[in-house]
């Protein structure tokens, strides 16, 4: 975008310089001739022929002197170009916030009534609560369980202690709605990605969600923030497993199936080893951008072009009437 800093000089340039332009190219000539013209009959005769070329001549050279006016006017006003610019915001905040940057993990656990059977629940529970137990402290992990609604929902955080609590008191009961736990991670991890730190997300189910279509639209924004989730589901319905899939591959995570219960402890741990190690896989950068405006001033280029068309109109000049300039 083009702008300007002085309109008022501007339009007074305008004002006072096509008036001038266009005094001394009409009037000028005609008082200079009349004082110091030497009449010859001879003389009269041939400029009377010359007079209609030299017309077109006149007019171009009245354009061009006020195209460089506007130009001269432009000048003074100080014109620049505004355009915006991401720069990098450095400060000892932001080198701090760099340094404590860590990788997070969200594991969402479906506490439906379903998973109440067949000791799905405290299956799933224990294998959380012992991988927990000897993960890495350089990750921040949060805790969601849920069933048509979320029931606790706990942010990434170094607390582990508070996590471990949550696992412990999650218990079977309601349907199941994916849309709320995911979006709900999602929004923990976005300050993350915007930071430029890894995160990931576990989601263990046992069935269909009464949400289908609502949930999926959510996926689209996790693949666009990058944060993959890993999937478990337990049991052997096509269906369920086919659903698990579609959101792993819709996030560019992987799935697992745990078909039994007794192997849900190995295949949820599994998971939860693929989900930490994509995420301490990538180098944490933290840079933070601040969008800003940028003012160019293109005086340098109006005046360059004016020089150039002043050295023009003296070469023409030159041409025409055999003079130097």
């Amino acid at each position: 975008m083009i702008a300007i800093k002085n309109p008022l000089a501007f339009a007074t340039g305008l004002a006072l310089l096509v008036p001038m332009v266009v005094f001394f190219h009409y009037w000028f000539p005609r008082i200079y001739s009349k004082s110091y013209t030497y009449y010859h009959p001879l003389v009269r005769v041939i400029s009377r022929r010359v007079a209609n070329a030299k017309k077109n001549t006149r007019t171009s050279s009245l354009a061009l002197k006020l195209v460089m006016a506007v130009l001269l006017s432009l000048a003074l006003s100080q014109p620049y170009l505004v355009t915006q610019e991401q720069i990098y915001l450095e400060s000892k905040q932001v080198s701090e916030l760099r340094l404590n940057t860590r990788p997070a993990l969200i594991i969402i656990l479906d506490t439906s009534g379903s998973m109440g059977e067949n000791a799905k629940l405290e299956t799933a529970k224990n294998a959380i609560k012992s991988f927990l137990a000897s993960l890495s402290s350089d990750i921040d992990v949060g805790f969601i369980d849920f069933a048509h609604s979320i029931k606790q929902a706990l942010p990434p955080a170094m607390n582990r202690s508070l996590i471990l609590n949550a696992v412990s008191r999650a218990t079977a009961d309601g349907g199941t709605m994916y849309t709320y736990p995911l979006k709900t991670a999602l929004n923990w991890l976005k300050p993350y990605r915007d930071l430029n730190a890894s995160a990931s997300v576990v989601f263990v189910s046992d069935g269909m969600p009464g949400d289908l279509l609502e949930y999926r639209d959510v996926l689209a924004s996790f693949k666009e923030q990058k944060i993959p989730i890993y999937t478990v589901f337990i049991g052997m319905e096509n269906e369920g497993i086919n659903e698990m899939k579609y959101i792993a591959s819709e996030t560019r995570g992987e799935a697992f199936v745990a078909e039994t219960v007794d192997s849900l402890a190995d295949v949820l741990n599994t998971a939860l080893e693929k989900a930490t190690q994509s995420i301490q896989k990538v180098e944490v950068n933290t840079r933070i951008t601040k969008t800003v405006n940028v003012y160019r001033s293109l005086n340098s280029i109006i005046l360059a072009i004016l020089v150039f068309l002043y050295l023009f109109y003296r070469y023409v000049a030159y041409r025409q009437a055999g003079t130097t300039f």
